[in-house]
């Protein structure tokens, strides 16, 4: 299945985000005491990019498996599909239902991230088609 390349760009771009911002941005910005702004910009990032990723993954998955069990489904449920899942999967880890992701502490903050990140990966789906087919049966 041929995934756009702004989406493999989009993609690459969060993971370097989030290892920039773990590594260096947020030791900084917590070594400079910089106001609590942006300590909750850096400390809440990674749960933006994890819903953004994990929208991005699984709506990839969700799309290869439309193929492989030839099912008649639209891009729009595909998109809400991996939404959902991927909304099931951050929020719960933020509200402390499991700690699949690390040992995680509820922050509002983060749990807003999450779901930010949730409706701009979506928002950004219905406007960039994830995959380069024409004429798709299944598509829109």
């Amino acid at each position: 299945m041929p995934i756009k390349g702004f989406y493999k760009r989009l993609f690459g771009v969060a993971f370097l985000t989030f290892l920039l911002n773990k590594f260096y941005l947020r030791p900084w910005v917590v070594e400079k005491e910089l106001a609590d702004f942006w300590q909750i910009i850096v400390f809440s990032l990674p749960n933006f990019i994890e819903a953004a990723m994990g929208t991005l993954i699984l709506t990839g998955v969700f799309l290869q498996l439309r193929v492989y069990r030839n099912m008649v489904l639209r891009d729009i449920h595909i998109y809400w599909m991996a939404v959902g899942a991927t909304a099931v999967y951050v929020i719960s880890q933020e509200l402390k239902f499991h700690n699949l992701g690390g040992n995680n502490v509820y922050d509002p903050y983060d749990l807003l991230a999450s779901i930010i990140g949730l409706v701009a990966t979506f928002i950004v789906l219905q406007i960039v088609d994830f995959t380069d087919l024409q004429n798709n049966e299944h598509h829109k």
